[in-house]
Order: C-alpha cells, then sequence, then structure tokens
C-alpha cells in the first residue's frame, strides 16, 4: 500500500488524533516469519488424571444447598452428578446446552435488629476471630416499623447446653496423653484409659445437612476414669 496517498486526520502542528495514529499502524507493512523446532525435553513427563477427585473433595467442603453442573463431557458430568446427589446435596442439575433451570429458593430472610436491652444482658464467648452467644427473645416492632429481636416478657425456658467446636480425634488424643491418661484408637474408637472409649458417628461428608451432624459417644461404666475423660472432653468445646 502506498502510504503517502493514505488520508488521516491532524492538526496544524503536524500531530495525529488518536484514531487517525491507530489507522496508519493497522496498515503498516508487515511481515511473519514461522519456523518449526523440535525440541528435545531433557526431563521425565508423568501424566496423573485428577478428573473429579479434587473437585469432590472441595464439593464436599462447601457444602453447598443447590448444585448446577455446566461443562465437561457427558459421560463426566453425570458421573459427578450421581456423587453429588449420594455424598453432597439432594438437589444437583446438569443443564443442557441453551437449557434453562430454575434454582429460587423458598427461604425467607429478615433483617432484623437487636436491641439495646437485649444485648446489654447477652455473655458472648470467643471463639477464634468471632463471638457467640445463645439468645433467647421475641420478634417485635421498633418505632420506625423495622423487625427487632426483644428481651423475652416472661422468664425463658431452660435449654440443653450446646457445645460449639470441631474436635479431631487424633488432637485429642495427644492432649489426653499430655494428661497422663493412656490412649489409644481400637477398632475406629479412642480408648481412653482401661474402659472408657469416644467414637464418632455420622457422615462427615454430609457437612450441609442435618445428615452431615456428627455426634461423639463417650462409653464405658459410670466411673472416676469415665468423668475425668468426660471432664476433658467437655473443656475442648464451648459451652453456650
Amino acid at each position: 500500500m502506498d502510504q503517502g496517498s493514505l488520508q488521516v486526520g491532524g492538526d496544524l502542528n503536524g500531530k495525529f488524533d488518536e484514531g487517525s495514529a491507530s489507522l496508519i499502524l493497522d496498515t503498516a507493512p508487515s511481515k511473519l516469519l514461522s519456523n518449526e523446532l523440535t525440541v528435545q525435553v531433557k526431563c521425565s513427563l508423568v501424566y496423573m488424571d485428577f478428573e473429579g477427585r479434587s473437585l469432590k473433595s472441595i464439593l464436599a467442603h462447601v457444602a453447598p444447598l443447590k448444585l448446577v453442573l455446566v461443562h465437561g463431557s457427558a459421560e463426566a458430568t453425570e458421573h459427578l452428578k450421581q456423587h453429588c446427589l449420594k455424598h453432597v446435596c439432594p438437589h444437583v442439575y446438569a443443564p443442557q446446552i441453551e437449557e434453562t433451570i430454575d434454582v429460587t429458593s423458598d427461604l425467607c430472610a429478615y433483617k432484623v435488629q437487636l436491641s439495646e436491652k437485649l444485648m446489654s444482658n447477652v455473655l458472648f464467648k470467643k471463639l477464634g476471630d468471632y463471638e457467640v452467644a445463645w439468645v433467647d427473645a421475641e420478634v417485635g416492632k421498633t418505632e420506625g416499623g423495622m423487625l427487632s429481636l426483644l428481651p423475652l416478657s416472661i422468664p425463658a425456658p431452660p435449654h440443653k447446653s450446646v457445645f460449639v467446636g470441631d474436635l479431631k480425634m487424633s488432637d485429642f488424643k495427644q492432649f489426653l496423653a499430655s494428661k497422663g491418661v493412656p490412649v489409644e484408637f481400637s477398632g475406629g474408637a479412642l480408648r481412653c484409659g482401661e474402659y472408657t472409649t469416644l467414637r464418632k458417628v455420622g457422615d462427615a461428608s454430609q457437612m450441609g445437612s442435618a445428615a452431615g451432624i456428627q455426634k461423639i459417644i463417650i462409653e464405658g461404666p459410670l466411673s472416676e476414669e469415665y468423668y475425668k475423660t468426660r471432664d476433658y472432653l467437655y473443656s475442648q468445646f464451648y459451652s453456650l
């Protein structure tokens, strides 16, 4: 192309505007050279198939209420869908191309204020970077019409203790050993002393649902060893 015959816009000082400068650059002569080279790889190569494995572990920890699977081959998607239906959540969708699905939820969320009268009687306990507390309240409205949690007009009924925390049996084993308690794993349970055992029951893979709640069962005859082990166990949680 004859660049001298190209008409572009500019000012009296010979400066080109942005559009004209871009036009010149786009139409400037250019040359592309390509060459194929054979590169000798001086290292070992190992193919490892991680398809689905790490993803299954991530989904189990995220514990979604609903799950939509996209991309992937039909076979891999169906395999992951069946796995998620069994181990992750009951609502799993794998839509086809251009297929629309409705994943809206019927759950209702409300924004409420915590009244000063209520908060003045709440006892918080430190839990890592957070503070937790048990609250008995009733819903009322402020002068502005906003929902608010207010103290109960009648004495609060007693409630069972709630233990907050996540106990790892291996860590608890080390804790008991540091207290001089003979402890070992036996048959999937933690044997503490001579007669007391601890075991976890429940499916840890169902973390987001009621089926995923794990319980710790302490078994053994009522004795000094039993109550001491129970006290050590309670010390690993925050009681509300």
